[in-house]
């Protein structure tokens, strides 16, 4: 029955609600990316180099930069014809326009990595750091082209197509970073409420943070040095947590006045009598003067209630490696608590029945804490308890 279900349980609407902000957030940081590499500014360029490129020049070139001449045959005969440089490149237009690299790369479904493994790396073109040689130039332009043609004469063309092969080949090439932006999305808007909780009772001492403002090819992220920044009276928290969040801040250690410590993504290394490593590595952990390791906490950020099952049975793996280091190393179990931005009723009473069983202590529904300030309240007193207690 619906009563029977733990009270963290997502309710539908709930769900309907984290799939949306995920989509929005996924979104966002896809859009920042088009802006940021100017992809609108590319396919401008593309279209002035298409009203003036000469076809008997490319023709005569085909053969000696990978070019098949029936895949030029198919670009004549598309309705309307498609210009070539929307698929292909010649070694001197990526010569004076080394920021089209970028570009041509993802036409061929290639990602900076694979490029890099190749021996063609092209990172410093597209980041306009560097023009390539006439040798490089025609190495690219040949790989480039010898994969397009193939694309091309068993896909076919279409006058728009280059752009999804672009945005298709950009949107795979962002999955790893959107799943990792997913993660620390969901770590800020779990520690941000709890930042300015501390600051308000004037336990928080320091934050240390570092930034991924700046993004770089494909979306990755330039991430800065760590900062530490001093908390004292005189800090605006609302101003600073807007700040962080146009930033894109990752945490890394909060500090208190009393000497605790909550880290975020630390590995433990800890050793038994008998000499055996156990490596921990939870999301979030407590460190107090008396006990190195009070409170520890998994959390899912994924909002896919597909892959929920995924997620728990991925925390799980982590919390039985802490209770697991605990028994052999001799240390106290800590308060491990589970956070997740879903939980399907499945995952929900698996929850459970681990709380019953005393593994852990409490679950938290993350999109429930967002959305109502007096469950975000909850959380905050609670670790604040482990910290100053």
């Amino acid at each position: 029955m619906v009563d029977d279900l733990p009270p963290f349980t997502s309710t539908t609407a709930e769900i309907k609600l984290a799939v949306e902000q995920n989509a929005i957030d996924r979104g966002t940081l896809f859009v920042r990316v088009i802006v940021s590499l100017d992809i609108d500014g590319m396919l401008q360029e593309l279209e002035q180099l298409a009203l003036r490129y000469d076809k008997e020049e490319w023709r005569e070139q085909a053969m000696s930069i990978g070019l098949q001449g029936e895949a030029l045959d198919l670009l004549d005969g598309s309705t309307p014809p498609v210009p070539y440089v929307y698929y292909f490149s010649m070694p001197e237009l990526l010569i004076t326009h080394p920021r089209l690299i970028f570009y041509y790369r993802n036409i061929a479904m290639l990602s900076s990595k694979v490029m890099h493994g190749v021996g063609l790396d092209t990172s410093r073109y597209e980041a306009n750091q560097a023009t390539p040689t006439q040798t490089e130039a025609v190495k690219l332009s040949t790989y480039f082209n010898k994969i397009v043609s193939a694309l091309v004469l068993t896909g076919g063309v279409t006058p728009h197509r280059h752009i999804a092969m672009l945005m298709a080949n950009m949107g795979d090439s962002l999955g790893g970073v959107s799943r990792n932006e997913v993660g620390r999305t969901a770590m800020m808007r779990l520690l941000n409420p709890l930042v300015a909780y501390l600051h308000r009772q004037d336990y928080l001492q320091e934050i240390v943070c570092s930034f991924k403002d700046a993004l770089a090819d494909s979306g990755a992220s330039r991430q800065s040095m760590r900062e530490k920044i001093v908390m004292d009276s005189t800090v605006d928290i609302d101003k600073l947590l807007s700040d962080f969040e146009h930033r894109r801040a990752k945490y890394h250690e909060l500090v208190l006045r009393n000497g605790s410590r909550l880290l975020i993504d630390r590995q433990l290394n800890w050793i038994d009598e008998a000499g055996s490593a156990y490596r921990i590595g939870p999301d979030l952990h407590a460190m107090v003067e008396t006990q190195d390791f009070v409170w520890a906490a998994e959390l899912k950020g994924g909002a896919d209630p597909a892959g929920s099952d995924e997620h728990w049975k991925t925390a799980t793996q982590a919390l039985r490696r802490i209770l697991d280091a605990c028994l052999a190393t001799g240390r106290d179990q800590p308060a491990l608590v589970f956070i997740a931005t879903i939980f399907v009723e499945r995952v929900a009473r698996e929850a459970q029945a681990w709380i019953d069983d005393g593994k852990l202590t409490a679950a938290y529904n993350l999109t429930r804490m967002l959305h109502e300030p007096e469950e975000m309240q909850h959380f905050c007193s609670q670790v604040t308890a482990f910290l100053v207690n």
